[in-house]
């Protein structure tokens, strides 16, 4: 394949994969994504390592899972992770690349770390509009939670944050990739399909109605209401809409930066919960589901097309890049195009509990989520409704060894973690001492 090729990362914030037509989805929500799909390479059975956006991102800039809570809103605790890791953009920018990035998500900011290795990186106005601006929204944040909404509602106010819209910042993408040096890597999150879901006039019908379900599914995330069948479907209706504006940001991406020959690799980054196993949007606690974990990964005008059925890990986004440019893997993970693996692992942190999920392309085996394993034939259940725990126990025997030699790695790497910080404080520490003597 041919070296020093232009490569565009596109990610979608919450965008689960059986809501896109070119998996399978009875709506036509991804028309752009569909023509690609059969043009390009994609993966059916794309799995995210781990739960929020933070978590799978960082599985996805350095091939490796993380180990911080992805509760954590301390920054240090992501930067100390990025520190003992090599990444992406790092690896590009040695390599001559002109690393840029875009977005509005203050969980994946410069704050946090996710800047590692990148020449250029725009985190726009949530994290860089100034004291005065960060002052504003977390006010319109406090009041309009006690009221019920949805934190998201502060930012609609302000359109920043989950609530920016991808035409307000496309210029900066489009200035960037014309003035800057050849060959370059650009990564560009999307928050379009992320809660509140405030599809802009031209794919919504009512906005009040927009507003009031955006209230109703704030209140039911926190489990202070119940939502029924019919506000379930509304919810939905304004998400699938959502995804379809998303949509038309790649469709005029392409027609701009085609001249530029870019290699295209769009994903997820997980997805969102519609109540199926009784919570909404995407909480750490429970999200090994599929509806978080399953999500869409095309590999576009890359020179290579098809569809691959067996799962993939999107760890494996970093080595593949690098495969596509013609250079050698550094990454612990494998490309996408040489992945042979009969299953992949996602897997979450919480509370300092382990929980793993063993996907292979028929079966789900979780372990932690619950007092009890869980087991699901997903050809036959792929809402994973029939926990088949007691009907498989070879299954279960084998895909829980699988999970426990994962766990029992993590705990020691954890182990180890902890212990190189002890000393690392300690060494600090007596260096202090003697700088006082």
């Amino acid at each position: 394949m041919s070296e020093k090729r232009n490569i565009i990362l596109i990610t979608f914030d919450s965008l689960r994969a059986d809501h896109c037509s070119f998996v399978g989805y009875y709506r036509k929500t991804t028309p752009t994504l569909d023509k690609m799909a059969k043009e390009g390479l994609v993966f059916e059975n794309a799995i995210a390592s781990g739960v929020p956006t933070p978590t799978s991102m960082m599985g996805v800039f350095t091939g490796e899972y993380s180990y911080v809570e992805p509760s954590s809103l301390i920054p240090e605790h992501w930067r100390r992770e990025f520190a003992t890791r090599k990444t992406l953009a790092q690896i590009l920018t040695e390599k001559g690349y002109s690393t840029g990035a875009v977005h509005e998500n203050v969980r994946v900011s410069h704050h946090f770390g996710f800047n590692k290795g990148f020449k250029y990186y725009n985190d726009l106005p949530t994290v860089g509009g100034g004291v005065g601006v960060k002052k504003l929204h977390n006010m319109f944040a406090y009041l309009f939670g006690k009221l019920g909404f949805s934190i998201e509602i502060s930012d609609l106010l302000m359109s920043v944050g989950t609530c920016s819209r991808w035409e307000a910042y496309y210029d900066i993408i489009i200035n960037w990739i014309r003035k800057t040096k050849k060959p370059f890597f650009l990564w560009i999150l999307l928050l379009d399909t992320h809660t509140p879901y405030i599809p802009p006039r031209k794919f919504r019908s009512n906005l009040l109605e927009v507003y009031y379900y955006a209230w109703k599914l704030g209140k039911a995330s926190r489990g202070v209401y119940k939502l029924n069948n019919n506000d379930i479907k509304k919810i939905i209706d304004i998400y699938d809409s959502c995804i379809c504006y998303a949509d038309e940001f790649v469709k005029k991406l392409w027609k701009d930066v085609k001249n530029y020959d870019p290699i295209l690799i769009i994903h997820s980054d997980h997805g969102d919960g519609f109540g199926e196993h009784g919570f909404y949007q995407h909480a750490a606690i429970n999200g090994l589901y599929e509806e978080l974990i399953h999500v869409p990964l095309i590999i576009y005008n890359a020179s290579i097309k098809g569809r691959i059925k067996a799962p993939v890990s999107l760890l494996g986004i970093p080595p593949t890049v690098l495969e596509l440019i013609g250079e050698e893997n550094v990454f612990p993970s494998e490309s996408l195009l040489n992945s042979r693996n009969e299953y992949v692992i996602s897997k979450i942190i919480s509370a300092g509990k382990i929980k793993v999920a063993v996907r292979t392309e028929g079966w789900k085996y979780i372990v932690g989520q619950k007092r009890e394993g869980e087991l699901y034939n997903l050809k036959e259940d792929p809402r994973e409704q029939i926990n088949l725990i007691y009907d498989h126990p070879d299954i279960v025997r084998e895909l829980n060894e699988i999970a426990k030699r994962h766990i029992k790695h993590a705990q020691e790497l954890s182990r180890i973690r902890s212990r190189l910080r002890f000393i690392s404080s300690k060494l600090k520490g007596n260096g202090n001492r003697k700088r006082r003597i």
